[in-house]
């Protein structure tokens, strides 16, 4: 079945690389260009706030140099660079330039930016892309078209025209996700900047509710159940709200309604350390800044839930602790997904000490592959293999993304929170069909003092004749100070706040491992796990280990 399904896929990826080598020969001719300039506006109807737009990047005031950069030679970064190309080429980075000296500057910038990139091209057109240029553009008019003479005027309001229609016409080819909202925020604000447009914003208002419909469970949790899309998501949502708002337009009840809900995960996520957890494709994302700009709007959001798309935190005084404990998500949105399932993150006063590796999309393809391991997390393992099957062919992940061709299944959960402890004890049969073991892991965490009891099990369900290798790692944050006790069974860990933390295990002893952190979108950085191993094939093996602070 799974051979089956893999040659189907291979089978649909080559025709759908052959169409979109097509589609793209077809978006690059003068013929599809010409269409796109559908009417040429003479003035701007609405101009957003430009702090608005501040609130959805962190680049600082001047990443680029553009102040010592010839504007020619800002395109020479290379696409490969995944975060500087998409950071350069969306221009949101405008609304944190000196408004005093950028003026002229920055429109030599985008007159630079429209003689060369005027009509399509496949890596500076890429929809989220444009979708953030022209909320850039727009949210920064003073910058951007303020004191401006005709010809440049003609020009950049041709090329606002241009890509809010090529948004248009090639939404439907987005799959639900938060780049489909990022998309639909463009087209509804070129909808309100230019009367003429207007039918822009009316489509713009529909999808956006229907991608919502879509890719939102009923807690407003993205079904990919990845963290840092609801960062992004929250962050477009309000955006969009607060244009109706400012330019004195209804706002759509179901609008308010996902911001509420949406919010309410965002609280959840939200730790003292102002990072989300690193699970299900998220890259390491600070929200101090943007927790500041939802304080000077006035927005407040709470969550009583432990438990939202299966994501469970545990929280008491400066302690937090998340753990994993759901099924992969649909096909349509396994894209970013690694196979992390029962793993954990930790916490301590603002200070991350158990980590996963994060997800290396914006380094390359190879760590991209590597970041999606159950190994990459900290969780148990067997055999050097995955909870789950990965699409492994190249072809299939370049028309796709990332494929799961076998899928581990969640079968049982609970949680528990009485007197003295709050306990968690969740089970997968990823490992059952391969090597015929279920994976059970119980967490117990005091209430009264720092301190975890854990306990990995399988069980054996059914006979698997060779020897069974397994390991349970802990990722250990970068720049944490770790050492092995003579014992071999205890590990020090040493926190840069002071704090001095033990694990123990009482089953096994500990090695320490060389490795590396990909949760920085911008860089590889090293540091250390924990490792316990062992070989055997009973019916039942046990590993039991024990995380307690003791200074």
């Amino acid at each position: 079945m799974q051979k089956l399904k893999s040659i189907r896929l291979y089978f649909f990826s080559i025709l759908k690389l052959s169409f979109l080598s097509f589609r793209n020969y077809y978006l690059s001719s003068n013929f599809y260009n010409k269409k796109l300039i559908t009417f040429i506006p003479d003035r701007i109807f609405y101009s957003p706030s430009s702090y608005l737009s501040a609130s959805l990047t962190t680049i600082n005031k001047d990443f680029y140099k553009i102040t010592n950069t010839s504007p020619s030679l800002l395109w020479d970064t290379d696409f490969k660079n995944k975060q500087k190309f998409e950071n350069l080429h969306g221009f949101l980075w405008l609304a944190k330039l000196d408004r005093k000296i950028s003026k002229i500057i920055t429109k030599n910038i985008i007159r630079s930016w429209i003689t060369n990139f005027f009509n399509y091209d496949s890596h500076t057109w890429q929809m989220d892309i444009v979708a953030n240029r022209i909320i850039a553009w727009s949210s920064n008019t003073d910058l951007t078209l303020e004191d401006s003479d005709n010809a440049y005027k003609t020009k950049f309001f041709l090329s606002l025209i241009k890509q809010s229609n090529f948004l248009v016409k090639n939404l439907k080819n987005l799959f639900y996700d938060s780049n489909k909202i990022i998309c639909c925020a463009a087209i509804i604000l070129s909808g309100m900047i230019f009367k003429e447009n207007d039918l822009n914003y009316k489509i713009g208002i529909k999808e956006l509710e229907k991608t919502i419909k879509n890719y939102f469970d009923k807690n407003g949790f993205p079904k990919t159940r990845n963290p840092e899309e609801v960062f992004i998501c929250i962050k477009y949502l309000i955006l969009v709200r607060e244009w109706l708002k400012e330019a004195q337009k209804p706002i759509p009840d179901f609008l308010n309604e996902i911001i509420v809900k949406c919010g309410s995960c965002y609280a959840m996520l939200s730790c003292s350390n102002k990072q989300f957890p690193l699970f299900n494709g998220a890259t390491e994302i600070n929200h101090k800044d943007y927790d500041i700009f939802l304080k000077t709007l006035k927005y407040k959001f709470n969550n009583e839930n432990y438990d939202i798309a299966d994501l469970i935190k545990i929280k008491k005084n400066k302690f937090e602790f998340f753990i994993d404990c759901g099924n992969p998500p649909a096909n349509n949105f396994t894209k970013n997904y690694q196979a992390g399932c029962l793993a954990f993150e930790l916490i301590s006063n603002k200070q991350k000490i158990i980590c996963n590796s994060g997800y290396g999309k914006y380094l390359s393809q190879k760590l991209t592959t590597l970041s999606c391991s159950t190994a990459a997390h900290s969780t148990l393992y067997l055999n050097n293999t995955s909870s789950c099957i990965f699409q492994k062919n190249k072809l299939v992940n370049k028309a796709y993304g990332n494929s799961v061709l076998q899928k581990h299944k969640v079968i049982s959960k609970n949680y528990t929170n009485d007197k003295d402890f709050y306990s968690i004890a969740a089970a997968h049969n990823g490992y059952e069909k391969k090597f015929g073991y279920i994976h059970t892991r119980s967490i117990k965490i005091l209430k009264k003092k720092d301190k975890i009891f854990g306990q990995d099990e399988l069980k054996k369900t059914k006979s698997y004749v060779n020897s069974l290798n397994y390991f349970v790692r802990f990722h250990i944050y970068p720049e944490t100070k770790i050492v092995k006790t003579k014992a071999g069974n205890s590990i020090l860990i040493s926190l840069s706040n002071g704090e001095g933390w033990l694990l123990q295990c009482e089953t096994n002893d500990f090695e320490i491992e060389k490795n590396i952190f990909l949760g920085n979108k911008n860089k590889i950085i090293n540091n250390e796990s924990v490792v316990i191993s062992g070989n055997s094939n009973k019916e039942i093996i046990t590993i039991k280990w024990l995380i307690e602070k003791v200074s």
